[in-house]
């Protein structure tokens, strides 16, 4: 390896700057459930992956407003107060995998789309399933759960056109405000916000309109979520400078207090989307440790499944399992990000860049362990030119209609071309046992490795120095253990 393509990295075990963010949220079905019986059982992966905050999906907990079969409250006619009248059965299958996790839920309240994405037309009522479906999973209702859901998101995507939201802007608060109040009736320690939007970056209805509604009528907003892909960019940073432009508009309308909730995020949300796998992997991780120096409060990576798509019947690209459950390396990149944020203390490092070649380390809470997490990453080429316009056109087909969208994106960063590192040459100092023994174990996740042991080695003392190879696009974990005597 040539010296000049050799980062430099300093990592200060004994330099806490601050507790390490939990940023590791996901969504997707981990098992098998009522009406999702084919897909299997990853569960042991997720509770690899640290997993901390899980979002409910279109196949499990929809609650739709007008007669499904398949929705939490399958007939508009039935008797809100009565159990019988709803459809639990699927999604406390789900709820008690998530459980089992440890991981918090942000349960989504929305319709499944495209079919069922009306206005309600009784307001009331649809405040009394509400609050009945939130009793169900806070209070045990109905042979339900005891505080089981910390986090309840209402909409989900209602500015993308009229694919998951048909009716107007001012239906939409109504239902934001009667959702608000039932959820808070439960009780008013349950997080409440929403609306999950879809273009973050474009003024309208659905960010200005929906925060004054929700200002003049003096309704909680405990978070504020939106959602983002890197289709347009391929560039890992575009979640932190999303995420500033949110923070700016929440503020501005008096929200400063408003937690930020990244819904979705992903390199890719296109379901024709092409890549590869660990370059996909390296970009993951990229991302992740961006994160944790920006504007995000809570974030849910989509989807750590198989991408088995109930609804459309196809398989969606951005599932990081292979079908059968087993992993490729975008499966091991999202575990090794997690057993890095599951660190409770966040390490000084230098030597890492914006650019793709991202370095994060943490230690244990009982110093035993540190972690030293590397991705590089290069955004492709064709990616690093400016566009004539900063804003994405494109058409969606519901049904026969075709209807035309217009996305806000921001300014490629022309400059943000990767090193070209091929390697690393570490320098770790201050590790918080002293001169004990200690165990460094690397692992690997690129395009020949998912995630397995590359190397392993035995030292003592407080410091040591590692050089490995890791040319693009690749992403590392070095893990430091503690040697019991």
């Amino acid at each position: 390896m040539a010296t000049d393509r050799i980062a430099k990295l300093s990592v200060n075990a004994g330099a806490s700057i601050g507790d390490m963010r939990k940023l590791h949220g996901t969504s997707g079905i981990p098992a098998p459930a009522p009406g999702t019986d084919s897909v299997p059982d990853i569960l042991g992966v997720w509770k690899a992956a640290h997993v901390t905050l899980v979002r409910s999906y279109d196949w499990v907990s929809r609650l739709d407003t007008v007669d499904n079969p398949t929705s939490l409250f399958p007939d508009w006619s039935a008797d809100p107060s009565d159990p019988a009248s709803y459809n639990f059965a699927a999604t406390d299958a789900w709820v008690r995998q998530t459980r089992a996790l440890g991981s918090d839920i942000l349960f989504t309240l929305a319709s499944e789309i495209p079919a069922n994405k009306q206005p309600v037309r009784d307001l009331a009522k649809y405040e009394q399933v509400v609050e009945h479906i939130v009793r169900h999973y806070v209070r045990g209702w109905a042979d339900g759960f005891e505080g089981a859901v910390t986090h309840w998101e209402f909409g989900d995507q209602p500015d993308f056109g009229n694919l998951h939201f048909s009716g107007t802007p001012d239906q939409f608060y109504r239902m934001y405000a009667a959702a608000a109040r039932a959820v808070k009736r439960v009780d008013a320690d349950l997080k409440f916000g929403g609306p999950c939007i879809a273009f973050p970056l474009n003024e309208g209805p659905f960010r200005e309109g929906l925060l004054e509604f929700i200002r003049e009528q003096s309704l909680p907003l405990d978070f504020l979520s939106w959602m983002w892909y890197g289709d347009n960019s391929r560039d890992p940073m575009d979640f932190r400078t999303i995420a500033a432009e949110v923070r700016a508009v929440a503020d501005k309308h008096g929200f400063s207090d408003t937690r930020l909730l990244l819904s979705y995020w992903s390199m890719t949300g296109i379901p024709t989307a092409q890549f590869e796998d660990a370059d996909n992997a390296a970009f993951i991780a990229a991302a992740a440790v961006y994160m944790q120096d920006s504007a995000v409060d809570e974030a849910i990576f989509f989807r750590a499944d198989t991408g088995t798509d109930f609804h459309y019947k196809f398989r969606d690209p951005a599932g990081i399992f292979e079908p059968d459950g087993s992993e490729n390396a975008r499966t091991s990149a999202f575990r090794l990000v997690g057993q890095t944020l599951a660190m409770s203390e966040r390490l000084a490092v230098t030597g890492g860049d914006e650019n793709g070649f991202a370095v994060l380390a943490g230690r244990a809470p009982d110093d035993d362990v540190v972690r030293i997490l590397i991705s590089n990453y290069a955004i492709p080429e064709s990616y690093l030119t400016a566009r004539d316009r900063d804003v994405f056109e494109f058409q969606v087909p519901i049904g026969a209609e075709r209807v035309n969208m217009s996305l806000n994106v921001p300014p490629r960063r022309i400059g943000a071309r990767s090193a070209g590192y091929t390697g690393y040459a570490l320098e770790l100092s201050n590790l918080p046992w002293g001169e004990d023994r200690y165990t460094v174990v690397r692992y690997r996740a690129d395009g020949e490795h998912k995630g397995e042991v590359l190397a392993s080695q035995q030292g003592e003392g407080a410091s040591f120095t590692l050089q490995g190879s890791l040319a693009a696009p690749g992403v590392e974990l070095i893990e430091i253990t503690r040697t019991p005597s």
